[in-house]
């Protein structure tokens, strides 16, 4: 329950919030409930409050009555201010408008004042402007009627006085009455210019026909320096000074600089008005030459005033110099060292001019002494293009009457070598010349290792000989043959003189393996090799072959140049002017071989074996510049050169050869393939069309080789010619090769008419034999074929398969050498060929595969 608490003390504590804001702390006063009673109390407390409160402003308002009295006496003066102000505010707008009325008139009378003042400066300067004109009127007229009267000099003074007059009228410039004084004055300039050409002509004309030029300084009152003078003052002077030089270059220097037939020149013949060039000749000589220029010089000075003759030489004698340059100067370079003191003399006789040159003032001795301080360079220039010329004038005669030369070398080997034995050709020693780029010497072996183009005719890679290795067996067909068991009398053992040697496979070996008909040799033992080490003796090897005439005469070049650099070099050209050009001059053989190597091929495609004459032709000369580098270097002072820089020369020479000779059996293996592809893979090979196909193609090919072995015959060494014939023949067994190997299915007859093809092909190995074989066998030219073709013991094995019985191939690979020649896949593939599939053929194929060499 709420407590009790007095209504008296709850509206005092009501009171009390209101009033004062506070709040009570009193518990039961907060809790307390606010009775009627309690309001009543209130309300009589707030009564009181508000009568303090009016009692309290009654008191202030009686004490504050005096200062409200003084407010409002204040108030009422300021309103009297105010109205005094408008009424003073309005009296100043009336002067305002007065005001306005008034600076109007005064801005009128101003402008009526600013209009007279232009009036009257407009009258001042049309004035002095009316009197400028009348001056510039009397001007022209004095300088017209001077004019008139021939008096140039001054008519040429009062056209400059008038135009100067004329250009200070300020405000007319596009006036009619200018345009009207202009016009006159260009017609006055006209007629100024017109006499002083005319005097100009008069004083200075050519003779084209007659070749001289006639100055004079006066004639007829006419005087050359006035005339100048007034074309200076018109403009009109350097055009005439253009002229001035044009002629003299055209009458006068043009036709004394020439060079004429047998190295003669005109002289100048020099009056005391004319220049010209007379008739009589002479020799050209720098002497000369520079002393008529200093003539002419003389000449000009005395007869043009200085103000022509400053601005011709600057026109003139750069011109002079250039042509002197390009022309005698030129002509006075000597292409070798037998004219080096006339050189010297030239040079001094340049250097003499340039000085001349800069005492007279005139330009021009910079490019002379230029050109002799280039001494060198340019006779370097000259013996550059003669060398060069003569280089192109050799190749544009052609190659010339071919010609035989000999090759000799010296060379270590075995005593037992087949060289000494009889069974080799004693110029194999040449055999391993190779078209590949890479080789850079000649062989030092009898026999050869690596042939011509051996890295791009062993294709058996690229064939797939191994691709049919594990082919499995097709079925039986009525075509094949049906083989039966061994016989005895198909034991041809002794017959074929089969050996035991089954080791040696390398290429090296390939000119002691043995032929069906070859028999062991006598450095084996039973087939085998025998231990004893070969003893070595020391052979000289001749070979001959053709070259053209180029070579030589090439060579001749490139031996003088380096002569004449050591020349240079030597004690007796110590003081030479063009020493320092010893060591450029170098270089040139490279410069002329570079050429050489550059044009041969254009030049040579004239001959039909040009591609084997560049070779025999690059090598010839690389071997020869060689040997002058060695004897050159060997004999050489202290104070001559090393050749070591045409090192680089002779290798690119013997690699240029070497490409030629490539690019010339390219050509050839593709015509040859081209050929052997008639044949279409000797597919139905016995059935018409396709058998004259491969009949023509066959021909067509044996003729081939024949006839380029025949062409390469005139050009070639002998070894050379073995080579590239088995690098052809290579590509023709190749082909036929792999063609047979390729072909799945063989009939008897198709086998038969193959193995004919084989034999017509086997027929060419007489391009192989000796030229000079008395009594020679067959079998030389078989093992020189094996020698130089690398696969030609497989291809003649390739025949006796196609001809042979399963017996026999079985024989051939178990007892003979055919695993030497064919892998263990391709046998295999030849007689899953050739026979039907049988008890026999499974056999055979089996023991072959048993007995396959490792």
């Amino acid at each position: 329950m709420p407590s009790q608490v007095s209504d008296d003390v709850l509206s005092r504590a009501v009171f009390q919030s209101i009033t004062e804001g506070t709040y009570p702390d009193d518990e039961k006063i907060v809790s307390s409930e606010l009775t009627s009673q309690a309001v009543d109390s209130l309300s009589k407390l707030l009564e009181e409050a508000r009568e303090e409160v009016k009692a309290s402003i009654q008191e202030l308002s009686r004490l504050s009555a005096p200062d409200i009295d003084g407010w409002i006496s204040q108030a009422r003066q300021l309103k009297d201010d105010i109205d005094s102000s408008e009424t003073q505010a309005a009296e100043i707008v009336t002067l305002a408008e007065k005001s306005k009325e008034l600076d109007a008139e005064a801005k009128d009378a101003e402008e009526k004042v600013f209009l007279l003042q232009k009036e009257v400066a407009f009258n001042d300067t049309l004035f002095t402007t009316l009197e400028q004109v009348q001056g510039v009127k009397q001007t022209v007229d004095a300088a017209q009627e001077a004019v008139i009267a021939g008096n140039l000099t001054e008519g040429a003074k009062l056209l400059q006085n008038s135009r100067e007059q004329l250009s200070h009228l300020d405000g007319c410039s596009n006036t009619r009455l200018t345009g009207l004084l202009q016009d006159k004055l260009a017609d006055l300039e006209a007629t100024l210019a017109e006499s002083a050409t005319k005097q100009w002509k008069a004083l200075v004309h050519t003779n084209y026909d007659q070749g001289h030029i006639t100055i004079m300084r006066e004639l007829e009152g006419a005087s050359l320096e006035t005339a100048a003078s007034v074309l200076d003052g018109l403009d009109l002077l350097k055009a005439k000074i253009i002229g001035l030089k044009k002629d003299l270059e055209s009458a006068v220097l043009f036709p004394r600089l020439r060079v004429l037939s047998g190295g003669q020149t005109l002289s100048l013949s020099i009056s005391e008005t004319k220049l010209g060039v007379s008739e009589q000749k002479s020799v050209l000589s720098t002497e000369s030459l520079f002393a008529d220029f200093e003539s002419m010089m003389d000449f000009l000075e005395s007869a043009l005033p200085k103000s022509v003759v400053g601005p011709l030489s600057e026109l003139l004698v750069p011109s002079l110099v250039s042509r002197l340059v390009t022309g005698p100067l030129s002509s006075c370079v000597p292409p070798d060292l037998s004219g080096l003191v006339g050189f010297e003399s030239t040079l001094s006789h340049v250097n003499s001019f340039a000085q001349t040159l800069d005492a007279r003032g005139w330009p021009g001795s910079s490019g002379l002494s230029r050109w002799a301080s280039d001494a060198p360079k340019v006779w370097l220039a000259q013996r550059s293009d003669t060398s060069l010329h003569s280089v192109r004038q050799l190749l544009l005669r052609g190659l010339g009457e071919p010609r035989s030369v000999e090759r000799v070398e010296t060379q270590k080997v075995a005593q037992d070598d087949e060289v000494f034995q009889g069974q080799g050709n004693a110029d194999d020693w040449d055999a391993s010349w190779s078209d590949n780029e890479g080789a850079s010497k000649l062989p030092t072996t009898a026999v050869p290792k690596e042939k011509p183009g051996e890295a791009d005719d062993n294709d058996g890679d690229a064939w797939g000989w191994d691709d049919n290795e594990n082919e499995e067996p097709g079925e039986g067909d009525s075509s094949k043959r049906v083989d039966s068991a061994p016989s005895d009398d198909e034991d041809e053992t002794d017959a074929w003189g089969w050996g035991e040697d089954e080791e040696q496979k390398q290429a090296s070996s390939s000119a002691t393996k043995k032929s069906p008909n070859h028999a062991p040799s006598e450095g084996q033992s039973n087939g085998k090799p025998t231990n004893k080490k070969p003893t070595e003796r020391e052979i000289t090897l001749r070979e001959s072959y053709f070259i053209t005439a180029l070579p030589e005469q090439i060579l001749e070049i490139v031996v003088q140049v380096v002569d004449d650099a050591d020349s240079l070099m030597r004690a007796s050209h110590t003081s030479n002017p063009i020493k320092p050009a010893s060591a450029e001059l170098l270089q040139l053989p490279n410069l002329l071989l570079s050429m050489y190597r550059a044009s041969a091929p254009t030049f040579y495609t004239h001959d039909i074996n040009g591609n084997m004459y560049i070779y025999n032709d690059s090598l010839y000369l690389a071997e020869q510049l060689r040997l002058f580098a060695e004897h050159h270097d060997s004999r050489s002072t202290g104070n001559d050169f090393s050749t070591t820089g045409l090192d680089s020369e002779i290798a690119a020479l013997e690699l240029f050869g070497k490409g030629a000779y490539r690019k010339e059996m390219e050509s050839q293996r593709t015509i040859l393939g081209d050929l052997l592809d008639i044949a279409q893979e000797f597919n139905n090979c016995t059935e018409y069309p396709y058998s004259e196909q491969c009949h023509n193609a066959i021909s067509s090919t044996i003729d081939r080789l024949r006839e380029v072995h025949r062409q390469f015959k005139q050009v070639l060494s002998p070894s050379a010619l073995l080579q590239s014939t088995g690098s052809l023949l290579t590509t023709i067994t190749n082909k036929i090769i792999v063609d047979i190997e390729d072909m799945s299915d063989i009939s008897e007859p198709e086998s038969q008419r193959l193995a004919s093809y084989c034999r017509r092909i086997a027929e060419v190995e007489d391009l192989f034999a000796p030229d000079k074989a008395e009594g020679a066998e067959g079998s030389q030219s078989a093992v020189a074929a094996a020698v130089y073709t690398p696969v030609w013991w497989k291809f003649q094995y390739l025949a006796e398969i196609l001809e042979s019985s399963l017996a026999d191939i079985k024989y051939l690979w178990t007892e003979g050498e055919l695993s030497l020649e064919f892998e263990t896949g391709e046998v295999v593939d030849l007689i899953e060929a050739l026979f039907a599939d049988s008890d026999y053929r499974r056999k055979a194929i089996a023991e072959i595969k048993r007995h396959a060499r490792r």
